[in-house]
């Protein structure tokens, strides 16, 4: 597993898969702060280059601010080939309270343009750091996982997210296509808004209750 970004989010979620036995290559465009993740993820992390890294790995986790993205990532076009591209960024303003694109368009669908040869897949962007840091898929006092939504256009990357996301303990819910990455990003705002603005605080997410079938 590739973390390319090594903010809260990165380290968060490449710590906990470290855990669960996935060997994990943290890259950022600070060095410094690659090496300083993967020793706080412990001995199956290691801190690369990121061309390196992605060549090394089958899934790459996207965790970079939407706005840095395409440019960092475009030194790695070649090893990107074939492999499944998590997009976890999401295209909001500087406070947090609105999209810079939507509608018509999404930052998930800009970043399977810019790079066609990756299977890009959108998931885990709509989940505090805090939830990832503390590793609880399910929360206190909660009747069921918090569910995380993920699009895509491929179905064998699609599969290969969801299985992801159920190792760690959250509900896996397919949101169809990658276009439908227009609804997923405004969901990371509402719960910054729901948390952060209303006061409910960072341990929330959002939980899909199924009837029967």
């Amino acid at each position: 597993m590739a973390v390319i970004g090594c903010g809260k989010v990165g380290r968060a979620l490449g710590g906990w898969l470290a855990t669960r036995g996935h060997r994990v290559w943290f890259s950022s465009r600070n060095p410094e702060s690659a090496r300083s993740a993967a020793r706080e993820a412990g001995d199956r992390a290691v801190a690369s280059e990121l061309a390196a890294a992605i060549d090394a790995c089958e899934l790459v986790l996207l965790t970079l601010p939407f706005e840095a993205a395409i440019s960092a990532l475009e030194p790695a076009r070649g090893p990107l080939n074939g492999k499944v591209l998590i997009d976890v960024t999401n295209p909001i303003t500087a406070d947090h309270r609105a999209l810079k694109i939507g509608h018509t368009t999404s930052g998930a669908e800009q970043i399977a343009r810019a790079f066609p040869e990756a299977r890009v897949v959108k998931a885990f962007n709509a989940v505090f750091a805090e939830v990832y840091a503390a590793r609880t898929p399910e929360l206190k006092f909660a009747r069921q996982p918090i569910s995380i939504f993920y699009a895509g256009d491929d179905a064998s990357a699609k599969a290969r997210v969801a299985g992801l996301i159920g190792s760690l303990g959250f509900d896996a819910v397919d949101s169809g296509p990658l276009e439908n990455a227009r609804y997923l990003e405004p969901l990371s705002l509402l719960n910054i808004h729901l948390g952060r603005v209303l006061g409910n605080g960072t341990a929330i997410g959002f939980a899909l209750t199924r009837g029967p079938a």
